[in-house]
Protein backbone atom coordinates (compact mmCIF):
# COMPACT_ATOMS: atom_id res chain seq x y z
CA UNK A 1 0.00 0.00 0.00
CA UNK A 2 1.08 3.76 -0.60
CA UNK A 3 2.10 5.41 2.22
CA UNK A 4 0.57 8.58 3.64
CA UNK A 5 3.20 12.00 3.54
CA UNK A 6 0.75 14.09 5.88
CA UNK A 7 -0.91 11.38 8.41
CA UNK A 8 1.86 9.82 9.48
CA UNK A 9 0.46 9.01 12.69
CA UNK A 10 0.63 -1.22 23.48
CA UNK A 11 2.81 -2.96 25.84
CA UNK A 12 -0.57 -3.94 26.91
CA UNK A 13 -3.43 -3.52 29.67
CA UNK A 14 -6.93 -1.94 30.36
CA UNK A 15 -7.86 0.62 33.14
CA UNK A 16 -9.82 3.65 32.65
CA UNK A 17 -10.95 6.95 33.32
CA UNK A 18 -9.49 11.20 32.89
CA UNK A 19 -10.79 13.80 31.17
CA UNK A 20 -8.37 14.68 28.39
CA UNK A 21 -7.95 14.77 24.46
CA UNK A 22 -5.38 12.97 22.61
CA UNK A 23 -3.02 16.09 21.63
CA UNK A 24 -3.28 18.04 24.50
CA UNK A 25 -4.09 15.72 23.14
CA UNK A 26 3.56 4.72 26.23
CA UNK A 27 6.99 0.85 29.35
CA UNK A 28 7.26 4.87 30.62
CA UNK A 29 6.57 7.00 33.28
CA UNK A 30 2.86 8.91 34.36
CA UNK A 31 1.02 10.67 36.93
CA UNK A 32 -1.36 8.46 38.53
CA UNK A 33 -4.64 9.60 39.87
CA UNK A 34 -5.54 8.76 43.33
CA UNK A 35 -8.59 7.60 43.48
CA UNK A 36 -9.42 3.72 42.62
CA UNK A 37 -12.03 5.03 40.85
CA UNK A 38 -10.18 6.16 38.13
CA UNK A 39 -8.87 2.98 37.35
CA UNK A 40 -12.27 1.37 36.29
CA UNK A 41 -13.13 0.91 32.86
CA UNK A 42 -16.88 0.65 31.39
CA UNK A 43 -18.31 -0.60 34.49
CA UNK A 44 -22.14 1.30 35.59
CA UNK A 45 -20.93 4.12 37.31
CA UNK A 46 -18.43 4.87 35.28
CA UNK A 47 -18.80 7.24 31.83
CA UNK A 48 -15.74 6.83 29.30
CA UNK A 49 -13.50 10.10 29.01
CA UNK A 50 -14.40 10.30 25.16
CA UNK A 51 -15.55 8.55 22.54
CA UNK A 52 -13.03 7.68 18.96
CA UNK A 53 -13.40 6.70 15.69
CA UNK A 54 -11.12 4.98 13.86
CA UNK A 55 -11.67 5.44 9.88
CA UNK A 56 -9.83 3.51 7.27
CA UNK A 57 -8.62 5.62 4.74
CA UNK A 58 -7.26 5.55 0.65
CA UNK A 59 -5.56 7.89 -1.01
CA UNK A 60 -6.82 9.23 -4.32
CA UNK A 61 -4.58 9.69 -7.15
CA UNK A 62 -4.48 13.46 -6.67
CA UNK A 63 -2.83 12.74 -3.66
CA UNK A 64 0.04 14.37 -2.38
CA UNK A 65 1.58 16.39 0.06
CA UNK A 66 0.05 19.82 -1.06
CA UNK A 67 -3.34 18.53 -1.75
CA UNK A 68 -3.83 17.21 1.50
CA UNK A 69 -2.73 20.20 3.45
CA UNK A 70 -5.69 22.06 1.31
CA UNK A 71 -8.01 19.22 1.91
CA UNK A 72 -7.13 19.49 5.78
CA UNK A 73 -7.54 23.17 5.60
CA UNK A 74 -11.16 22.77 4.28
CA UNK A 75 -12.33 20.19 6.28
CA UNK A 76 -11.29 22.41 9.55
CA UNK A 77 -13.28 25.49 7.67
CA UNK A 78 -16.10 23.09 6.80
CA UNK A 79 -16.11 21.94 10.96
CA UNK A 80 -15.94 24.80 11.96
CA UNK A 81 -19.24 26.29 9.75
CA UNK A 82 -20.98 23.58 11.13
CA UNK A 83 -23.61 23.59 14.09
CA UNK A 84 -21.58 20.27 15.61
CA UNK A 85 -20.47 19.20 18.67
CA UNK A 86 -16.71 19.77 19.49
CA UNK A 87 -14.25 17.42 18.33
CA UNK A 88 -10.82 16.91 17.86
CA UNK A 89 -9.35 15.12 15.15
CA UNK A 90 -5.99 13.23 14.26
CA UNK A 91 -4.21 11.13 11.54
CA UNK A 92 -2.47 7.67 12.13
CA UNK A 93 -0.02 6.30 9.56
CA UNK A 94 1.37 2.75 10.02
CA UNK A 95 5.05 3.39 11.06
CA UNK A 96 7.48 0.52 8.82
CA UNK A 97 4.69 -1.79 8.42
CA UNK A 98 1.73 -2.12 5.61
CA UNK A 99 -2.05 -3.67 5.03
CA UNK A 100 -3.91 -3.93 2.56
CA UNK A 101 -7.04 -2.51 3.87
CA UNK A 102 -6.08 1.19 4.65
CA UNK A 103 -3.25 3.66 3.60
CA UNK A 104 -3.77 5.21 7.11
CA UNK A 105 -6.81 6.53 9.68
CA UNK A 106 -8.50 9.57 10.19
CA UNK A 107 -9.02 9.62 13.97
CA UNK A 108 -12.31 11.50 15.07
CA UNK A 109 -12.28 12.44 19.38
CA UNK A 110 -15.60 13.43 20.20
CA UNK A 111 -16.46 13.78 23.83
CA UNK A 112 -19.16 10.89 23.75
CA UNK A 113 -20.99 8.82 21.23
CA UNK A 114 -24.16 11.12 21.30
CA UNK A 115 -21.67 13.85 20.14
CA UNK A 116 -20.26 11.65 17.34
CA UNK A 117 -24.32 10.77 16.27
CA UNK A 118 -24.92 14.43 16.35
CA UNK A 119 -21.97 15.51 14.32
CA UNK A 120 -22.25 12.46 11.17
CA UNK A 121 -26.12 13.86 11.12
CA UNK A 122 -24.68 17.48 11.08
CA UNK A 123 -22.57 16.26 8.16
CA UNK A 124 -25.16 14.46 6.11
CA UNK A 125 -27.64 17.28 6.12
CA UNK A 126 -24.87 19.92 5.39
CA UNK A 127 -24.17 20.96 1.94
CA UNK A 128 -20.44 22.09 2.61
CA UNK A 129 -19.75 18.26 4.03
CA UNK A 130 -20.87 16.86 0.86
CA UNK A 131 -19.13 19.49 -1.28
CA UNK A 132 -16.32 18.95 0.62
CA UNK A 133 -16.39 15.10 0.16
CA UNK A 134 -16.46 15.78 -3.86
CA UNK A 135 -13.99 18.32 -4.49
CA UNK A 136 -11.17 16.19 -2.40
CA UNK A 137 -12.48 12.57 -3.60
CA UNK A 138 -9.53 11.94 -5.46
CA UNK A 139 -7.76 13.00 -3.07
CA UNK A 140 -8.57 10.90 0.17
CA UNK A 141 -11.28 8.80 0.78
CA UNK A 142 -12.45 7.63 4.46
CA UNK A 143 -14.67 5.27 5.41
CA UNK A 144 -18.09 5.86 7.07
CA UNK A 145 -19.70 2.24 7.44
CA UNK A 146 -20.06 1.12 10.75
CA UNK A 147 -17.88 -1.92 11.45
CA UNK A 148 -16.50 -2.18 7.80
CA UNK A 149 -14.59 0.72 7.83
CA UNK A 150 -15.25 3.49 10.41
CA UNK A 151 -15.03 1.92 14.03
CA UNK A 152 -15.82 3.26 17.56
CA UNK A 153 -14.47 2.65 20.75
CA UNK A 154 -15.61 4.07 24.31
CA UNK A 155 -12.44 5.22 25.33
CA UNK A 156 -10.72 5.49 29.08
CA UNK A 157 -7.90 7.47 29.97
CA UNK A 158 -5.81 6.20 33.32
CA UNK A 159 -4.69 9.90 34.00
CA UNK A 160 -4.04 13.07 32.62
CA UNK A 161 -1.95 13.62 29.45
CA UNK A 162 1.24 15.01 30.56
CA UNK A 163 2.03 18.73 29.76
CA UNK A 164 5.44 16.74 27.99
CA UNK A 165 3.09 15.47 25.24
CA UNK A 166 1.86 18.42 23.03
CA UNK A 167 1.61 15.88 19.46
CA UNK A 168 3.71 18.92 17.89
CA UNK A 169 6.12 19.15 16.22
CA UNK A 170 4.91 16.22 14.54
CA UNK A 171 4.75 13.63 14.00
CA UNK A 172 4.21 12.02 17.81
CA UNK A 173 4.57 8.22 18.65
CA UNK A 174 1.82 5.73 19.73
CA UNK A 175 1.72 2.06 19.51
CA UNK A 176 -1.96 -0.13 19.96
CA UNK A 177 -2.35 -3.68 20.85
CA UNK A 178 -5.86 -5.55 20.56
CA UNK A 179 -6.34 -8.38 23.68
CA UNK A 180 -8.62 -10.62 24.79
CA UNK A 181 -9.12 -12.04 28.03
CA UNK A 182 -7.87 -15.59 29.05
CA UNK A 183 -10.60 -17.76 30.15
CA UNK A 184 -11.72 -16.72 33.27
CA UNK A 185 -10.21 -13.47 33.38
CA UNK A 186 -12.59 -10.13 32.84
CA UNK A 187 -12.48 -6.02 33.89
CA UNK A 188 -11.98 -6.67 37.85
CA UNK A 189 -8.98 -8.73 37.21
CA UNK A 190 -7.60 -6.35 35.41
CA UNK A 191 -8.59 -3.85 37.40
CA UNK A 192 -6.52 -5.49 39.91
CA UNK A 193 -3.74 -5.72 38.25
CA UNK A 194 -3.55 -2.00 37.11
CA UNK A 195 -4.41 -0.97 40.70
CA UNK A 196 -2.30 -3.29 42.81
CA UNK A 197 0.68 -3.38 40.06
CA UNK A 198 0.58 -0.75 36.88
CA UNK A 199 -0.15 2.21 37.86
CA UNK A 200 2.02 2.05 41.55
CA UNK A 201 4.69 1.36 38.87
CA UNK A 202 4.13 4.33 36.68
CA UNK A 203 3.90 6.60 39.74
CA UNK A 204 7.21 5.66 40.81
CA UNK A 205 8.59 6.20 37.73
CA UNK A 206 7.48 9.61 37.29
CA UNK A 207 9.20 10.75 40.60
CA UNK A 208 12.61 9.66 38.57
CA UNK A 209 11.42 11.32 35.47
CA UNK A 210 9.20 14.03 34.91
CA UNK A 211 10.51 14.52 31.64
CA UNK A 212 8.59 11.33 30.08
CA UNK A 213 5.91 12.40 28.41
CA UNK A 214 3.87 8.94 28.12
CA UNK A 215 0.21 8.58 28.63
CA UNK A 216 -2.24 5.82 27.72
CA UNK A 217 -5.79 4.95 26.77
CA UNK A 218 -8.12 1.93 26.36
CA UNK A 219 -10.82 1.32 24.19
CA UNK A 220 -13.71 -0.64 24.09
CA UNK A 221 -15.30 -1.62 20.97
CA UNK A 222 -18.60 -0.17 19.98
CA UNK A 223 -19.29 -2.71 16.99
CA UNK A 224 -19.61 -6.16 16.34
CA UNK A 225 -15.96 -7.51 16.73
CA UNK A 226 -14.99 -9.88 13.76
CA UNK A 227 -14.93 -13.39 15.33
CA UNK A 228 -12.14 -14.20 13.16
CA UNK A 229 -10.26 -11.58 14.41
CA UNK A 230 -12.00 -11.51 17.74
CA UNK A 231 -10.52 -8.65 20.63
CA UNK A 232 -11.95 -7.82 24.04
CA UNK A 233 -10.14 -4.14 24.29
CA UNK A 234 -7.45 -2.09 22.58
CA UNK A 235 -4.93 -0.28 24.73
CA UNK A 236 -3.22 2.43 23.14
CA UNK A 237 0.44 4.33 24.37
CA UNK A 238 1.57 7.79 23.70
CA UNK A 239 4.76 9.88 23.45
CA UNK A 240 5.64 12.85 22.03
CA UNK A 241 8.90 11.34 20.07
CA UNK A 242 9.85 7.71 17.90
CA UNK A 243 13.26 7.94 20.26
CA UNK A 244 11.62 8.32 23.34
CA UNK A 245 9.20 5.77 22.89
CA UNK A 246 11.54 3.16 21.51
CA UNK A 247 13.97 3.66 24.36
CA UNK A 248 11.52 3.37 26.91
CA UNK A 249 9.85 -0.12 25.99
CA UNK A 250 13.32 -1.25 25.18
CA UNK A 251 14.20 -0.61 28.63
CA UNK A 252 10.95 -1.87 30.16
CA UNK A 253 11.78 -5.05 28.07
CA UNK A 254 14.70 -5.74 29.48
CA UNK A 255 14.61 -4.73 33.00
CA UNK A 256 13.44 -7.12 35.74
CA UNK A 257 10.34 -5.08 36.66
CA UNK A 258 9.20 -4.73 33.51
CA UNK A 259 9.12 -8.51 32.98
CA UNK A 260 7.58 -9.35 35.99
CA UNK A 261 4.69 -6.35 34.91
CA UNK A 262 4.42 -8.19 31.93
CA UNK A 263 4.08 -11.80 33.15
CA UNK A 264 1.38 -10.85 35.62
CA UNK A 265 -0.46 -9.29 32.82
CA UNK A 266 -0.21 -11.83 30.79
CA UNK A 267 -1.84 -13.99 33.25
CA UNK A 268 -5.04 -11.49 32.94
CA UNK A 269 -5.17 -11.07 28.49
CA UNK A 270 -3.67 -12.50 25.72
CA UNK A 271 -2.37 -9.62 22.60
CA UNK A 272 -1.36 -9.43 19.84
CA UNK A 273 2.04 -7.83 19.13
CA UNK A 274 2.48 -3.96 19.00
CA UNK A 275 1.39 -1.89 16.03
CA UNK A 276 3.89 1.45 16.30
CA UNK A 277 2.35 4.67 14.47
CA UNK A 278 3.32 8.13 13.66
CA UNK A 279 0.89 10.53 14.74
CA UNK A 280 -0.11 14.05 13.12
CA UNK A 281 -2.92 16.74 15.13
CA UNK A 282 -5.09 17.60 12.57
CA UNK A 283 -8.00 19.63 14.70
CA UNK A 284 -7.68 20.55 18.35
CA UNK A 285 -10.85 20.68 20.73
CA UNK A 286 -12.09 23.14 22.60
CA UNK A 287 -10.08 21.68 25.65
CA UNK A 288 -6.99 22.06 23.74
Amino acid sequence: MKQMVLFGSLLIAILGCAKQEEAASQASVAAVPDAVEATQIESATVEPDAYYEYLWCEQGEDYSQESMAELTNNWNSVIDGMDAPDLAAFGYLPRGWETESYDGLWVLRWNSKADSDAGWEACAASEACAAHEAKFASVLTCGDEVGVNRFGFNSFVPQPVPETFTGDPAPYYLTNMFCSYNEGKGPADLRAWGTNSYLPMLSEGAEENSESSYWFMVGGPDFEVNEESPFDFNWLNYWQTAEEGEAASAAFAASEEGQAMRASFDEVATCQDPQPWDGYVIRRNQAS
